[in-house]
């Protein structure tokens, strides 16, 4: 797959849902399922999951080109700021904040795809917005360009 996927967090450190994202884009890279993966994040935090992949902080954004997974609402619209190549998608969490929000949810999900983690997810995002958000199969970089294709 000639893909390149970066993930934009809020900070680099081991959170429960950035340990998963790493093992996903360690397994992508392990696989050769990217040609290259990267994170971005706003923060430095201590990381103790060791990466087969670029981190970077997120001012270098702006050189990204590929699929951009963001995490949080608020650098989703950093990064619709950025005028760059990238296709920006945002993954849904209800435990990261996703609902914090409601009226910025419903804003982009009329302009980028969102991405669930389950179909209990996704109900709550069609609920809230009316668009209907793409739901994985399972967590990985594979299924979220799957998705995205």
């Amino acid at each position: 797959m000639n893909m390149h996927v970066g993930f934009y967090l809020e900070t680099n450190g081991g959170t429960p849902q950035n340990t998963e994202i790493y093992k996903a884009l360690n397994k992508a890279v392990e696989e050769n399922d990217v040609e290259d993966a990267s994170v971005f994040y706003n923060n430095v935090d201590f990381n103790p999951t060791q990466s087969r992949f670029g981190m970077f902080n997120s001012a270098d954004i702006w050189s990204f080109t590929g699929l951009l997974v963001a995490t949080s609402l608020q650098n989703v619209a950093r990064a619709a700021n950025i005028v760059n190549k990238f296709k920006l998608a945002y993954l849904y969490s209800p435990l990261t904040g996703g609902t914090s929000d409601i009226f910025e949810l419903m804003a982009i999900s009329d302009k980028i795809p969102v991405i669930t983690k389950s179909q209990e997810d996704a109900d709550e995002v069609y609920r809230l917005t009316a668009n209907k958000p793409l739901v994985l199969e399972n967590f990985s970089v594979k299924d979220i360009i799957k998705v995205l294709s």
